[in-house]
């Protein structure tokens, strides 16, 4: 797909990326973030143990390949998402790995607030209620130069991950496993990227295999992104194991929110694939680019 031409920026765009702030507009219910649930709850069918006691590197990664290789699309028509100190939202998520993705958020009243997506070509985010009205997008092949990557990483081979489809990339080199104080298994990566490497920590159940935290950092320590998964799930069809609460945290930007997903549809066609993975046109939005050196980011509070 083509991406949308934008109107040369009259005296530079200076983009402030407010998503906490632009949510509680919204109106508030005094709505939290939940703890982290350690816990399983089980579907109708139980969580399988996928490894063996002292398992090596390889056979994590391998255990943890098979379970997202299950998946070629994924859809929760019914979620729910939460903000700390804004009302829920309800929500529909959609993903077919490695690229696709899409993360609408409404409520009754006002219609459609939020809408994160990634197709082949480009990402965008769009919130209703951002200022100046704008909608944000920027081509994979360009996040790399843009300014955005370090304040909102949503590099779109992530995108699946925050769903649970965890990739490790043959590219990267890992290390471990370790265990932590409470047990569990640690895969330490180093991920190269134009500011430098990039250190990510994916810690795993013992028994399961499953993936209950990703956590990003800089060389330095900063950290810049994390998710946190739970209440796994088996889906009977492709057996895939699936988390029913998200909960994802990108520090610099100010972002935080919380994933309640119910329904989920594993491998089914999609209805409409061309309108779910086309980067939408609201009404007097206009498009952004992120990649455009007249765009400067700028934090919240910055």
């Amino acid at each position: 797909m083509k991406a949308p031409e934008t109107v040369p920026p009259r005296c530079g765009w200076r983009v402030r990326l407010a998503f906490v702030a632009v949510l509680l507009v919204v109106a508030g219910s005094g709505a939290s973030c939940p703890g982290v649930l350690r816990g399983y709850q089980v579907g109708i069918m139980p969580l399988p143990r996928t490894l063996p006691a002292n398992p090596t590197r390889e056979q994590i990664i391998a255990a943890v390949e098979d379970n997202t290789g299950r998946v070629r699309s994924y859809m929760a028509s019914q979620a729910v998402l939460s903000v700390p100190g804004v009302p829920r939202l309800s929500a529909q998520v959609a993903s077919e790995p490695p690229r696709r993705f899409r993360l609408r958020a409404q409520t009754s009243l006002t219609g459609n607030e939020l809408d994160l997506g990634s197709n082949d070509d480009l990402f965008w985010l769009w919130i209703r209620r951002h200022e100046p009205p704008i909608m944000l997008f920027c081509r994979h092949d360009r996040y790399e130069q843009s300014s955005a990557r370090r304040l909102l990483p949503i590099r779109a081979d992530w995108m699946p991950e925050l769903l649970g489809l965890v990739r490790f990339g043959p590219n990267d080199r890992h290390e471990g496993p370790f265990t932590t104080a409470d047990g569990r298994l640690e895969i330490r990566s180093t991920i190269d990227s134009p500011d430098g490497p990039l250190l990510k920590s994916t810690l795993l159940h013992a028994t399961t295999g499953l993936v209950e935290e990703q956590h990003l950092f800089t060389s330095a320590g900063e950290r810049l992104a994390s998710v946190r998964t739970s209440r796994h799930r088996v889906d009977p069809t492709s057996g895939a194991a699936l988390p029913r609460l998200v909960e994802v945290s990108w520090p610099a930007s100010g972002v935080e929110f919380t994933l309640e997903l119910t329904s989920l549809v594993i491998n089914a066609a999609t209805t409409d694939p061309g309108q779910l993975w086309q980067m939408p046109a609201y009404e007097g939005y206009e498009p952004v680019d992120l990649a455009d050196p007249a765009v400067t980011i700028t934090p919240v509070g910055g």
